[in-house]
C-alpha cells in the first residue's frame, strides 16, 4: 500500500487511525442518541451495510485522499456497533448474565482480526484466485485492493440477515426520566463524573495499546526480526486465536468478582489489564530475540478484550436504560480520539521522528505502552471509590424487573 499510494508511516497511521476515528467518534454520539429512542436492530443492520460498502469502495481507491474518505465512512458505519449492541445485550439479559455476554460480543472482532491478518498475509495468492474468476475491472486491481473487496462483500449479506432474523427486546431498568433532551444526560454525567472518568478513560487508554498492537504488530515482526509476510501472518493468526480466549475469560472473571460482592469488578479488570500492558509491553517489544518476545506478545493478546468488556459492563451498572446508548457512544468517542487515533499515529510518528533506526519501531511501541498504561493505572486508583458509590446510587432504579 505504501508503494502504490506513495505514503509514509505516519500517513499509514492516519489511514488506520484518524480517518476511521473522524466519524467513529463524532457520529457515534448521534447514533447513541438514536439508539436510546428507536428500533436498535434495524439501526445496527444499517450500520453493518454502511461500513461494508465503504470497505468495498476502498478497494477501488487510487490515492491517499480517496482511501482516507472511504475510511471515514467505515468509521461512520462502525460507530453504532458498541452503543447498539451494548444496549441490546443489557435488555436481552439480566444483570448477572451480562458480563459474560459482553465478553462474548467481542469475539467477533477477535475472529475478524485473525481473518484480516490471514487475508493480508496471503494477499498475493488470494488475489490470484480472485482474478481467475473476476471481471476485468477487478482483475486489474492491486493485491491489497482485492483484499478489501473480499472482506467487504460478506458484510452486505450479514446486514440483511441481521435485519430479518433479530428481534427488538423490551427495554428494561428505566429510570423514568425525560429523554427528549440532553439535560438529564448532562446532569447524570455530572453527578458521576469521576466514576465515568475512571471507567471509560482508563479503558480507552488500555485499548490504545491494543490498537497499536493490531496496527503495527505485522510491521514490528518484519522490521525487528526480518520475518516474511506469510510468517508474520501465521504468528498473528495464532495470537488472534489466543485473543479469542480473552472474551470468555474476562466475562468469567467479572462474573466471579461480582459474585464475590465486588461492585467495582469492571475497574479491577481494567486495572489488571493496565498492569499487564505496562510490564509485558516493554518486555516483549524490547526483547532482542523472538523466543522471548513471542510469549509476552501472546499474553498481551490474551487480555486484549478485557478493557472494552469492562467498559460495557460498567456502563450497564451505573447508567439508566434511557442513556446507555449515549454513554456507550461516549466511550466510542474516547476510544476513537484516544485509542484509535493516538494508538496508530503515535507509533508511526515516533518511528518517523525519534526512533528512526531500522528496528526503531520496538522502542516506539514500548514507550507508548508505558505512557498509556501508566495513565490508565493512575485513573483507576483515583476513581475506584467514586465508581463504587455510583453503583450504590444506581441500585434504586437498576433492580431487574
Amino acid at each position: 500500500m505504501k508503494a502504490d499510494l506513495g505514503v509514509t508511516d505516519a500517513q499509514m497511521g492516519l489511514l488506520q487511525g484518524l480517518a476511521f476515528a473522524i466519524c467513529y467518534t463524532t457520529f457515534g454520539l448521534v447514533l447513541g442518541f438514536v439508539t436510546d429512542r428507536t428500533d436498535r436492530r434495524l439501526l445496527l443492520a444499517l450500520s453493518i451495510f454502511v461500513w461494508s460498502a465503504a470497505t468495498i469502495a476502498g478497494g477501488f481507491t487510487k490515492s491517499f485522499e480517496m482511501l482516507f474518505v472511504t475510511r471515514v465512512f467505515v468509521g461512520l458505519g462502525e460507530a453504532g456497533v458498541l452503543p447498539i449492541a451494548g444496549s441490546l445485550i443489557a435488555d436481552y439479559l439480566p444483570p448477572k448474565s451480562r458480563a459474560k455476554a459482553f465478553g462474548m460480543l467481542l469475539l467477533g472482532g477477535t475472529f475478524g482480526t485473525a481473518l484480516g491478518f490471514q487475508v493480508g498475509g496471503y494477499a498475493v495468492s488470494l488475489a490470484a484466485m480472485v482474478r481467475d474468476v473476476a471481471p476485468p475491472f477487478i482483475a486489474v486491481l492491486h493485491d491489497w485492493q482485492i483484499a478489501f473487496l473480499v472482506v467487504g462483500v460478506p458484510g452486505v449479506v450479514v446486514a440483511a440477515a441481521f435485519a430479518l432474523t433479530v428481534r427488538e427486546p423490551v427495554r428494561r431498568e428505566k429510570a423514568k426520566i425525560d429523554n427528549k433532551s440532553l439535560k438529564p444526560l448532562v446532569d447524570h454525567i455530572g453527578k458521576n463524573k469521576l466514576a465515568y472518568a475512571a471507567l471509560l478513560c482508563s479503558a480507552a487508554l488500555n485499548v490504545l495499546c491494543i490498537y497499536a498492537q493490531i496496527t503495527w504488530g505485522p510491521t514490528f515482526f518484519v522490521r525487528a526480526y526480518g520475518w516474511a509476510p506469510e510468517q508474520t501472518a501465521n504468528f498473528l493468526a495464532i495470537s488472534s486465536i489466543i485473543g479469542a480466549t480473552s472474551a470468555p475469560s474476562v466475562g468469567w472473571l467479572m462474573s466471579w468478582l461480582l459474585g464475590k460482592g465486588r461492585s467495582d469488578a469492571p475497574l479491577i479488570v481494567a486495572l489488571i489489564h493496565a498492569a499487564c500492558l505496562i510490564v509485558l509491553g516493554p518486555l516483549g517489544y524490547l526483547s532482542p530475540v523472538i523466543w522471548l518476545t513471542a510469549p509476552f506478545y501472546l499474553l498481551m493478546s490474551f487480555t486484549s478484550n478485557w478493557s472494552t468488556s469492562a467498559a460495557l459492563m460498567g456502563v450497564s451498572q451505573v447508567t439508566p436504560n434511557e442513556m446507555r446508548g449515549q454513554l456507550t457512544a461516549f466511550y466510542t468517542l474516547l476510544s476513537g480520539l484516544i485509542s484509535l487515533s493516538l494508538g496508530a499515529y503515535a507509533v508511526g510518528m515516533l518511528s518517523d521522528t525519534v526512533f528512526t533506526q531500522a528496528n526503531g519501531i520496538r522502542y516506539s511501541m514500548a514507550l507508548v505502552y508505558l505512557i498509556a498504561g501508566g495513565l490508565s493505572l493512575s485513573l483507576i486508583v483515583i476513581g475506584r471509590s467514586a465508581f463504587r458509590a455510583s453503583v450504590q446510587r444506581a441500585q434504586a432504579w437498576a433492580e431487574p424487573e
